[in-house]
């Protein structure tokens, strides 16, 4: 499979996802199941954008202002439906974001790679990024007290690796596909190893709740191991109908605005009692 074919599967499958996410009473729950492979596949193209972008500057730049536009009209919607019963929350690039910066800065620490935008001083790329990370960590606490909407807000404009979407269990995965992935045995080895863990907490929760069956009805996240095999038939090319990938970061907010205001004239969801009540796996995928 090329990018294209991977990011166009990878965005069906997120619509799917979101449906079911929004309108819970209205859409079967195989529709989440399917959902669990979006975000894996998305961070994988994320991988690829990585290795193969001739400017990680522009395309890190990209990123940034969908992360910032999508946490701006988060907030303005947030604003003007204080009592949706729904909470629009989702900022995957912000989580993109810093996973791209992480793996610049880590990747700058080997001398013998070979890229001309290689940082000449990773340590001090390091260093500055963790600062900005404390920074916004203590911001975004002193937010919370006015609502998480603001939190996610900064957290738009400066990506956190603490309150980016699915925090830092996502930016490990990320990391582990980027940094895994020129090797078939190496990407499946983190991959199941990340998925085996998903597995694990979901069975340790749903025992504390006493009901197994909560691996399939809330704790789902671990049937992302369906992705695995759409990552190995990846052939390194590009596609047909990839352009510029501008349709992605146009479609990727438009369609979870256009769901959650229909949700909200709907007025049928009780997604937001399964949020408080359960939470999510490790992370709440995109």
């Amino acid at each position: 499979m090329s990018t294209s074919a991977l990011k166009w599967t990878a965005l069906v499958l997120m619509v799917l996802d979101h449906l079911g996410e929004i309108f819970p009473g209205q859409i079967p729950l195989w529709f989440r199941y399917l959902g669990r492979m979006s975000a894996p596949l998305f961070l994988f193209c994320l991988a690829v954008g990585m290795r193969k972008t001739r400017s990680r500057t522009r395309y890190i730049k990209r990123l940034w202002i969908g992360s910032a536009v999508m946490g701006s009209g988060n907030l303005l919607l947030t604003l003007l439906y204080p009592n949706a019963p729904v909470a629009v929350s989702n900022n995957i690039l912000s989580t993109m974001v810093v996973i791209a910066v992480l793996i610049w800065i880590f990747e700058s620490f080997d001398d013998n790679y070979q890229r001309s935008d290689r940082l000449k001083r990773p340590e001090a790329a390091l260093g500055i990024f963790a600062a900005v990370q404390v920074l916004v960590i203590v911001m975004s606490n002193l937010t919370l007290g006015q609502g998480k909407q603001w939190a996610r807000f900064i957290n738009g404009l400066i990506p956190n690796i603490v309150f980016c979407e699915g925090s830092i269990d996502v930016v490990l995965l990320g990391l582990i596909l980027y940094f895994c992935m020129n090797s078939s045995k190496r990407l499946c080895i983190g991959y199941i190893i990340y998925c085996g863990l998903q597995l694990y907490s979901s069975f340790s929760r749903s025992l504390s709740y006493g009901q197994l069956d909560y691996m399939v009805q809330y704790f789902y996240q671990w049937m992302m191991i369906g992705s695995l095999p759409l990552m190995l038939l990846y052939n390194g090319r590009k596609g047909k109908g990839n352009g510029n990938g501008k349709f992605f970061y146009f479609f990727y907010p438009a369609h979870i605005w256009i769901f959650f205001l229909l949700s909200n004239l709907m007025g049928k969801t009780s997604i937001s009692f399964i949020r408080h009540t359960f939470g999510y796996s490790f992370f709440c995928p995109i």
